[in-house]
């Protein structure tokens, strides 16, 4: 059995709010058709501090990095304003998708919710490094729709390693055999907003897990690229 409760890192904590490292694997919260996962990371955080606390987004279970919650519904509330605004609200993840990813670019075509209704989504990307089967990516999204940068980026037969839902099952078993990786290479790696409280602009970095910096130190990369 998994011990959650070591895996989940606080990265900041203030009287209003708590950011977390989320790891990979485990729901942000339960949602009703998974109302019986009794691990998950705002129950497991609400006893870690110690008090309610309130999530104010999600980020897909496979996936690791920065969650933010609230310890009050008002909390959660006043970043919720501000939370679509790309002016003011930034969320930066890292990737490693298929092939070779030579310039920056942007993917901008609609994709459909559980309703099937279309919906603008907008994802951005540029290229951190390439190797020979993929490229390191650093990813930004100006609006948060279900799966979206894995939707986006297999779309463009640019999927990202280890994603069972979206990529290559050949490419996801190479990285399993050879690099040990038995997830998806997605991050939520910064997230920049205004406090909502004070208003002052903090940005939190969630350096990447050990699974995914393996997998890069093993193909060469021994330092994270910087990125501005």
């Amino acid at each position: 059995m998994t011990d959650w409760t070591s895996l989940i890192n606080i990265i900041y904590q203030d009287e209003y709010l708590v950011v977390v490292d989320k790891p990979s694997g485990l729901l942000v919260h339960p949602f009703k058709e998974a109302t019986n996962e009794r691990d998950n990371l705002m129950a497991l955080l609400r006893d870690k501090v110690g008090k309610w606390v309130y999530p104010v987004h999600r980020i897909d279970r496979p996936v690791s990095g920065i969650v933010i919650f609230g310890f009050s519904g008002e909390v959660v509330s006043k970043i919720k304003e501000f939370w679509g605004d790309k002016t003011k609200t930034q969320k930066e993840y890292i990737a490693l998708a298929r092939g070779q990813i030579l310039e920056a670019g942007r993917y901008d075509f609609e994709l459909s919710n559980d309703k099937k209704v279309r919906q603008e989504a907008i994802t951005n990307f540029r290229p951190l490094h390439q190797f020979e089967d993929t490229t390191l990516v650093h990813v930004t999204i100006e609006t948060g729709r279900k799966h979206q940068i894995r939707r986006h980026f297999s779309r463009r037969m640019q999927c990202l390693v280890g994603d069972t839902a979206y990529g290559k099952g050949i490419l996801n078993e190479r990285y399993r055999q050879d690099y040990n990786l038995h997830r998806i290479f997605l991050h939520a790696w910064r997230l920049t907003l205004p406090h909502p409280i004070t208003g002052e602009v903090i940005s939190w970095t969630c350096p990447l897990r050990s699974e995914l910096q393996d997998v890069l130190t093993a193909k060469g990369l021994a330092e994270f690229p910087p990125i501005a």
